[in-house]
């Protein structure tokens, strides 16, 4: 049976910044990160999701934070087409830099449809207008 796999919730906001928890679950592991990012790199990423799912795209890469050992966390989405019968492919790349033993690197995959990203970009726009706090989204499925 297919879950929500990708749940946003805003932890924290200025005028400039916002801090968002995000948990994804795959079949095989789940994860938790909290991250920084501000309201014009979510407008990227809806923009860009539009264009991917338009199939004006054939990937999408978004990156919040960097992959360096003085950055405060690292948070990567991979999109891609799976197969030619609509199925979608993200790839989640999460570091949250804390030291050992709280170090935690995930990388792993899910497959949804082509509508779940359509959905997902109508939910982000609630985000970033501030008309909720909270969104969950991405329905895996099984091929």
């Amino acid at each position: 049976m297919s879950q929500n796999r990708v749940k946003l919730k805003k932890i924290w906001e200025d005028e400039t910044l916002l801090e968002l928890n995000m948990s994804i679950t795959s079949p095989y592991c789940c994860t938790t990160i909290d991250f920084y990012t501000t309201i014009q790199d979510l407008k990227e990423l809806k923009d860009n999701l539009c264009l991917f799912s338009g199939l004006k795209q054939k990937s999408y890469r978004w990156v919040q934070g960097e992959d360096t050992e003085k950055a405060a966390q690292y948070v990567e989405l991979n999109f891609f087409h799976f197969n030619n019968q609509g199925h979608i492919g993200i790839e989640f790349l999460c570091d949250n830099k804390l030291e050992m033993p709280y170090k935690a690197r995930l990388n792993f995959y899910i497959i949804t449809e082509l509508n779940q990203i359509d959905d997902f970009i109508y939910k982000l726009e609630g985000l970033i207008k501030g008309t909720t706090d909270n969104i969950e989204g991405i329905l895996d499925v099984q091929i």
